[in-house]
């Protein structure tokens, strides 16, 4: 086996997000175009004779993400090999930001090397969707479009160069997300309207900032106050568009240079709400960093 592989697992926002309504299943239809950002955590893993996780500030449970990606892949695979993981975590828990997701995800590709398993990337695909709807996205990242339960996932071009000013906000409780959809009532459900112009837009090179936003944001202002008042500072701020990332409470805002996120940053943090200046990220670049393999290059 390999020596240490360490791995960046990036943040993702949803830069548009509606709920369709609820399938017959219990789950709910969305329709989400999902983007990557350049806040991400590392995945360090070395090889062990067992599984074992470690996490920077949080316990690591039975029941997180990196570990049951591991215990699948093993599974799956019928390897009796082991690994020592420790996740450097920089993106907030239950934040909606995706950051367990995406630990899982790079887990699956670190392990794929680390193991040597003659595993495609569909078939890692199919995997990380049995992980968690936004485990799939993260195993390429960029921009993209998610529908069905969030687990199906298409492509989208890379969007122009985008800055972002991130709040990020950390849920108290990690039923969050399944609490934020149950306080969905029909008047936070879409048709798709907003997340098909977004597509359009997208698909001929710009943001619509107009159809910017989460069907969550009704919700996620009446649960978290820090959050409509982030969100009202951001628009304060000269944002072009702000919103709720996933079912919250992280909220961000658009801003189409540098410079202006910076001044936009600076006028948040003057009324004592913490934010941060970042970029969006392609897939390119995201593949080319967690699997080199896949892109062509030799090993890292």
């Amino acid at each position: 086996m390999d020596a240490r592989i360490t791995l960046p697992a990036y943040a993702k926002i949803n830069l548009s997000l509606e709920v369709l309504g609820r399938r017959q299943d219990g789950f709910h239809e969305v329709t989400t175009i999902l983007q990557s950002i350049d806040l991400a955590d590392e995945v360090r893993i070395d090889p062990h004779h067992q599984i074992e996780l470690t996490c920077t500030g949080i316990e690591a449970s039975d029941d997180n993400l990196i570990l049951r990606a591991a215990h699948l892949l093993r599974e799956v695979t019928g390897v009796r090999h082991g690994c020592a993981i420790h996740c450097e975590k920089r993106i907030s828990v239950g934040a909606g930001l995706g950051g367990g997701s995406s630990d899982a995800g790079a887990a699956l590709v670190g392990l794929r090397r680390l193991w040597n398993l003659k595993m495609g990337t569909e078939e890692l695909i199919g995997l990380a969707a049995r992980l968690g709807a936004d485990v799939p996205f993260t195993l390429q990242g960029g921009t993209a479009h998610a529908t069905g339960t969030g687990a199906t996932i298409a492509p989208l071009p890379h969007t122009p160069p985008q800055w972002l000013v991130l709040v990020p906000l950390a849920a108290e409780t990690s039923t969050k997300t399944a609490e934020m959809y149950r306080s969905l009532t029909s008047r936070d459900f879409g048709d798709g309207s907003r997340v098909g112009a977004q597509l359009a837009a997208m698909r001929s090179g710009r943001i619509d900032y107009e159809h910017v936003g989460s069907a969550f944001e009704r919700a996620a202002r009446e649960r978290w106050p820090a959050v409509a008042r982030a969100l009202d500072a951001l628009a304060d701020s000269g944002a072009e568009a702000a919103s709720v990332s996933g079912a919250g409470p992280s909220v961000f805002g658009l801003y189409p240079s540098p410079d202006e996120a910076q001044r936009g940053a600076a006028a948040v943090r003057a009324t004592g709400i913490p934010a941060r200046v970042h970029r969006f990220v392609s897939s390119a670049e995201i593949v080319r960093r967690i699997d080199p393999v896949r892109h062509g290059n030799e090993r890292d």
